[in-house]
């Protein structure tokens, strides 16, 4: 049995870390999927002081994604992770993307939001092809 996650995985930063404090829609990342075989989409709180947020993911095959459609739940493994004000600190919940695409991007839309939530996610490529990762 081969225990060796780490060879065969690489994180990126798919949302930068930082605090939401409005209403709108936090872009994140694009994520180049080429070289893995499968994606998982870690949303991570700090403190949530109010707010409702929710995970959007969109995928294409266009580098810079000009030709980016919302994932089907089809394409997901588990729901998309949502979280809400003064119950959701320093919490992580995560989506499989299991999608034929190669570019995907997790944003966060947020609502009722005043003063706002530190809020990052973590993308995890896996099942690298060629082995170990960088």
């Amino acid at each position: 049995m081969d225990y060796d996650l780490k060879s065969s995985v690489e994180p990126v930063v798919g949302l930068n870390f930082g605090a939401i404090a409005t209403n709108t829609t936090t872009v994140g990342n694009i994520v180049d999927s080429k070289g893995f075989a499968s994606l998982v989409l870690t949303l991570v709180t700090g403190t949530v002081t109010d707010g409702d947020y929710t995970l959007v993911v969109e995928h294409g095959d266009d580098s810079a994604l000009s030709d980016a459609a919302t994932v089907s739940t089809t394409d997901l493994i588990g729901g998309l992770p949502s979280f809400t004000a003064d119950t959701d600190d320093n919490l992580a919940k995560a989506v499989g993307y299991v999608g034929k695409k190669r570019y995907v991007r997790a944003s966060i839309v947020s609502a009722n939001t005043t003063s706002g939530a530190f809020i990052g996610v973590v993308a995890i490529k896996g099942h690298a092809i060629s082995k170990p990762t960088a």
